[in-house]
């Protein structure tokens, strides 16, 4: 991402623009895969939940303009 790409898009994904927040949770889609797994299988529940969890993990950071960028 450019500089300041990432402010951006966090904030924009807090002002609820769906397109930020699905750009967010492909940038993380990894770690959740990956986080996901349970005795060497994926569990689709854990999977959604952290999904859900990292969509209210972004609306509730707190950035200032520039601490980003």
């Amino acid at each position: 991402m450019k500089d300041g790409e990432l402010e951006v898009l966090l904030l924009n994904a807090q002002n609820e623009e769906e397109q930020a927040i699905e750009r967010l949770l492909e940038k993380y889609r990894g770690m959740i895969h990956a986080y996901s797994f349970v005795n060497g299988e994926i569990q689709e529940e854990l999977k959604q939940g952290l999904i859900e969890e990292t969509i209210k993990a972004i609306k509730r950071f707190k950035i200032e303009r520039g601490d980003l960028g």
